[in-house]
């Protein structure tokens, strides 16, 4: 699959006011910014691309040219760019109607006998807890294995085995 980058520019300056990624018909489809009527106004900045290099070179165009929403510039992206939604601003009355619609929906409530299940289970982490030497040990062990993903890709970590 290939994958694009691209801007939509305003009518009055050919300025870009949005960036973004996609593959397909993407460019075209529904966005948080309105899509230009005048197709004109919709540039491909580079196609052919991996996803890893739509994901670099969208981050790159979007610090390049600056978000409104952070006062750097004139793009009306909302994120970073790239996957998800790093770096999104979300204002304090968005996070409020966000928990009132949660609890509305009893997706935010949590009952006092779970409530005292997770104190139970997180009273000992990061506290300064001593830990016991088997559980120290497995630990130990489980950093050091080749289960662990970062295995062999620290260097302090290289050729270590389980058993040394």
């Amino acid at each position: 699959m290939t994958f694009y980058v691209y801007a939509y520019l305003r009518e009055s300056d050919n300025t870009p006011y949005y960036i973004g990624k996609g593959t397909g018909k993407r460019v075209y489809g529904k966005h948080t910014v309105s899509v230009p009527k005048d197709r004109s106004k919709i540039v491909f900045l580079e196609t052919n691309l991996t996803n890893i290099g739509a994901l670099a070179l969208e981050r790159r165009m979007i610090r390049w040219y600056g978000r409104k929403d952070q006062g750097t510039g004139i793009l009306q992206n909302r994120t970073d760019g790239g996957e998800g939604s790093a770096g999104r601003v979300v204002s304090r009355e968005s996070r409020e109607k966000q928990v009132a619609t949660r609890r509305a929906n009893g997706n935010y409530v949590v009952s006092e006998e779970s409530r005292q299940k997770i104190s139970e289970t997180l009273s000992g982490f990061n506290k300064g807890v001593p830990k016991s030497e088997e559980h120290t040990k497995k630990i130990r062990e489980a950093k050091l294995g080749e289960k662990n993903p970062m295995f062999g890709k620290i260097p302090w970590n290289k050729g270590l085995r389980k058993n040394a």
